[in-house]
């Protein structure tokens, strides 16, 4: 945002850098966390710093991704203009609060949002006196919001106006930040030619940055006061001329990129630029490389716990993180790596958790807090924003400040396993896993994307991959749902089909217990409800399903202090409309004969009552509405009574910071297995907050359930839990609705997650 104001003053201080301020040396150098430091020490009192110094304070915390004191900062910037102090050095700077929030709002995936400040920031930048420099990153800004949206119309609006801005030569970086602006905007709307064609043109304008490197003298050390912002520039073009199809410029050009220096202290460019250059490794057949790279991809994305907030959105196309996971564990399959592919697929389940969990930051401090991880969760923060602060140095010190990371880190995984496992990547060998699996367990965990799906199907002594037919996957589970769900449809083509694509490739054993970890679209699939053309797999296997099988060595040995069942029926939400009475009957017959078992039904079914009482239960039965929210799947609620403590929504986020010690929840509601499927990973949910909570299993539904026949399925189930394994009683329950009612809408919406 602010290049041109660091060049001149690097102008006007005739290239010293003794004598330019600290944060000019900062920003120009990209160092933007010790700009942070600097700033904080500088600044001690924010509310009576003056615009200038609270700018440069405000854009550090926009650069290394501090959004907890970025808002506050930008309020008092925004004060700032609003009482008239809106200048940084002689230019004008009112629409930076506005710019500021936009681009973090951008970054959050809040585009309504996003759109509205950077439309505020447009409509300062207006008129003939306005800053050129500022319009130019108003219309940018701007026109990517809109991108971002799916408005390419009003995007290509604001992205003309900007092409039509005109520079003199002394202008040239004006000119530069033009350029590549149009180039994000191209890269946003998918068009990769008009991207290179912006990215060339600015290339010809090298007379006044030459001039400035000869002033300043950098160009006398062989080195460019400009190369730090020439690192995003590149990435664009070398990303957009493997769109095109120009494979041999793109080679060389991330070959050179690479070898630089700046570009491994790029933050979230540098795994992009390593999977560019793996995917033309793959092109050219060089398979070996294309993993090393891959695997270097992997640690760099890895290396940042905080994901939210990265510089892709500031680039213009967003790189895929899981794509780079899937890449690599089709390059080793292919190599004959099974073992390590299996890994780096858990390793991919992991990251896109974090990525998913990043935008809810008030999550981890909740969890923190339950779990006893407060303390070093806090010093694990520390410890990784000193590596990043001296991510580029060499030598002793960056040796020592990894070593800090990886001891706090440490610290964390031995005081709160689980909540290390929200905030860094933690899968074992798979060795690790196979020595989970009791004998007669067969776990088959799907992994990849459109066309290319592979499955690992692994038991206590062998591991092996499948690859399988991945092409139209999503479309067809769409398929099949639909008519799983439609009483009146047939399910026997689309289940037969999914049963031949999924299943009759892995020779599995008969009567294994099955332990699914699916991905991507799967996580909506039902597997109870595959056929094989003689019967339903339900009939030969018991099944279970998990996240990611990593999980299990959280939920090896869980299981609830005796037998004691809190059970919620049919809880007055406040709309007659929603009340279920089946629902009730179903929570009263499980509680029948039951001593150790209380009951809480209608105003006394409330979400205060699972808060306060829940933990200390080993069965919690819940039959009530769930509320999917596909927009924000932390969102997702329970609906519950509400009362004078609680609103009745207990939502995933509230259910992450619970702290529960129950064997089982059964969550008999409509569609409370559902989340969103973003990334390929685990569907972030009711479910996954209630494992994390301190649950063993969880027994939800994956669409809006028959009231009725959901009743006797759970008075079957209850009945055989005391003498079967519960993946078995949830067979065997299925079974029996099965024979009174054949089709799957009726029996299928229930899977279990966790232990079996």
């Amino acid at each position: 945002m602010i290049r041109w104001l660091i060049t001149v003053m690097a102008l006007v201080l005739g290239g010293c850098a003794a004598m330019q301020p600290p944060e000019t040396l900062y920003t120009q150098q990209r160092r933007f966390d010790e700009l942070r430091r600097h700033m904080e020490a500088t600044t001690p009192d924010p509310a009576k710093a003056e615009f200038s110094r609270l700018f440069y304070l405000c854009y550090a915390y926009s650069r290394v991704k501090r959004y907890d004191r970025l808002f506050p900062c930008v309020d008092l910037l925004q004060a700032r203009v609003d009482a008239g102090d809106n200048k940084l050095y002689w230019f004008d700077f009112r629409s930076a609060p506005s710019l500021l929030r936009a681009e973090a709002r951008l970054d959050f995936g809040d585009l309504p949002a996003a759109i509205a400040e950077a439309e505020t920031a447009e409509r300062l930048t207006r008129g003939r006196d306005a800053y050129k420099q500022m319009r130019i990153y108003a219309l940018t800004a701007t026109a990517l919001a809109h991108a971002a949206s799916g408005d390419a119309a009003r995007a290509r609006v604001h992205a003309a106006e900007l092409e039509a801005m005109t520079f003199g030569f002394t202008e040239g970086l004006m000119a530069s930040d033009k350029y590549y602006g149009l180039a994000r905007i191209a890269m946003a709307l998918g068009e990769p030619a008009r991207a290179i064609a912006a990215i060339e043109a600015d290339d010809r304008q090298t007379g006044f940055k030459g001039l400035v490197d000869a002033i300043t003298g950098a160009g006398l050390m062989g080195e460019s006061l400009f190369t730090y912002w020439e690192v995003p520039k590149r990435a664009i073009l070398h990303h957009a001329q493997i769109a095109v199809g120009n494979f041999a410029a793109a080679r060389s050009g991330l070959d050179a990129l690479l070898a630089m220096p700046q570009s491994a202290a790029s933050g979230d460019l540098y795994w992009l630029l390593l999977d560019d250059r793996a995917r033309i490794a793959l092109k050219d057949g060089e398979r070996e490389r294309a993993i090393v790279l891959l695997q270097r991809a992997v640690a760099a994305i890895e290396a940042a716990r905080a994901t939210i907030g990265n510089e892709t959105s500031r680039i213009g196309f967003a790189g895929d993180r899981q794509q780079v996971y899937a890449r690599l564990v089709a390059a080793l399959v292919e190599s004959g790596r099974e073992r390590e592919a299996f890994e780096a697929a858990e390793r991919g389940k992991a990251r896109a958790l974090i990525d998913l969990l990043a935008s809810r930051r008030e999550l981890i401090p909740t969890a923190a807090g339950t779990n006893g991880g407060g303390d070093a969760l806090a010093a694990l923060e520390t410890a990784e924003a000193d590596f990043r602060a001296l991510q580029a140095s060499t030598g002793g010190i960056a040796a020592t400040r990894r070593a800090a990371v990886d001891t706090a880190r440490a610290r964390l995984r031995t005081t709160a396993p689980e909540l290390e496992s929200l905030v860094s990547v933690t899968s074992g060998p798979a060795a690790d896993v196979q020595a989970l699996l009791a004998p007669g367990d067969v776990l088959i965990e799907y992994f990849g994307a459109e066309p290319d799906l592979f499955a690992f199907v692994v038991s206590a002594t062998t591991l092996r991959a499948v690859r399988l037919d991945g092409a139209g996957l999503r479309g067809e589970v769409g398929q099949a749902r639909l008519a799983l769900q439609d009483p009146a449809a047939d399910p026997l083509p689309p289940a037969r089909r999914l049963y031949d694509r999924l299943v009759a490739p892995l020779a599995l054993p008969a009567g294994a217990r099955l332990v699914v970890v699916p991905h991507g679209p799967l996580h909506y699939l039902p597997f109870a409800a595959l056929h094989s053309g003689e019967g339903w797999l339900i009939e030969r296997h018991a099944i279970r399903v998990l996240p990611s099988a990593g999980v299990m060595a959280f939920l090896d040995g869980r299981k609830g202090t005796g037998s004691r069942l809190l059970a919620l029926g049919n809880p007055d939400v406040g709309d007659p409309r929603l009340a279920l009475e089946f629902a009730e009957a179903e929570a009263t017959a499980i509680v029948r004969g039951r001593p150790d078992a209380t009951l809480l039904v209608g105003h006394a079914a409330t979400e205060t009552a699972v808060k306060q009482q829940g933990g200390a239960y080993a069965l919690l039965h819940l039959a009530s509405h769930g509320q999917f929210r596909a927009d924000d799947p932390l969102g997702s609620a329970l609906l519950l009574a509400p009362d004078a403590a609680n609103d009745g929504r207990l939502s995933a986020a509230e259910i992450y910071g619970l702290k529960l010690n129950a064997d089982l929840v059964t969550l008999s509601a409509c569609q409370t297995g559902l989340g969103k499927v973003a990334g390929g990973d685990d569907v972030i949910g009711i479910t996954r907050g209630l494992l994390f909570a301190g649950t063993a299993s969880v027994l939800s539904s994956l669409w809006s359930v028959d009231d009725e026949a959901t009743r006797d399925l759970m008075v079957r189930f209850y009945a055989e839990l005391p003498r079967q394994p519960k993946a078995e009683a949830l067979r065997r329950a299925q079974q029996s609705v099965r024979l009174k009612r054949p089709h799957p809408f009726y029996w299928a919406a229930f899977t279990l997650t966790g232990n079996g």
